[in-house]
């Protein structure tokens, strides 16, 4: 008799162990298909369409700062008009040869953007006042796949002594109503090395708006 309990007694550890056994493997199971299943919440940004498709900031590449020398880039930065009644309701920036280092793109865009806004309200005749807004969905190529109305894009790239930019109504060859050059120092660029290119743009957005003329022939 006690050797028949001490069989049910070894039995009954061993059924237990067992449960044991089998619960913690079901419970890693029943884990591991939750982590499997979970949902990833990835935030969406908001898109943008358009046409082109207090630091000194040192814009000559050296050899730890290698610049594509045909990268085109989008500025995060844009101007959208307040003054009623203007042809055009957004000026939008693109970078097609100014060969600046990827650290101070952000600084020279924003100071741009912020200088035409300030040029196009305080110099010159006919003041037209706009506010700065930053997009970074702007800044991304696959945004940039038509053009849109009212909408003045600039194209702005490095010349020998200075800057040159272009203004464009629309995408096509007869769209663009500027193509110049300004002199100015980029060997070390502050702020203040931008304001020769910004005044020159709000120039001769004034001039399209007095003349109307928005297109190369006109």
């Amino acid at each position: 008799m006690r050797s028949i309990l001490l069989s049910l007694n070894s039995l009954s550890i061993s059924t237990l162990m067992l449960g044991f056994a089998l619960s913690g493997c079901q419970d890693r199971r029943v884990g591991a298909e939750r982590t499997e299943t979970a949902e990833v919440q990835i935030p969406r940004t908001e898109g943008h369409t358009d046409r082109h498709a207090d630091r000194p900031a040192d814009l000559g590449p050296s050899e730890e700062q290698e610049v594509e020398p045909h990268a085109h880039f989008y500025s995060p930065f844009a101007l959208r008009m307040r003054t009623p009644g203007l042809p055009f309701s957004v000026i939008s920036f693109k970078d097609v040869g100014m060969s600046i280092p990827e650290e101070d793109r952000a600084f020279v865009y924003e100071g741009i953007a912020e200088g035409l806004a300030h040029a196009l309200t305080h110099a010159g005749e006919g003041p037209m006042s706009s506010e700065v807004q930053h997009r970074l969905a702007v800044a991304d190529p696959n945004n940039h796949l038509h053009c849109e109305g009212a909408h003045i894009y600039v194209d702005l790239w490095r010349e020998t002594e200075g800057w040159g930019y272009s203004l464009w109504s629309g995408c096509g060859e007869d769209d663009e109503f500027a193509h110049r050059a300004v002199t100015a120092s980029v060997e070390h660029v502050r702020l203040a090395s931008l304001e020769p290119l910004t005044r020159d743009i709000a120039d001769r957005l004034r001039d399209a708006v007095r003349t109307g003329c928005f297109t190369r022939n006109c």
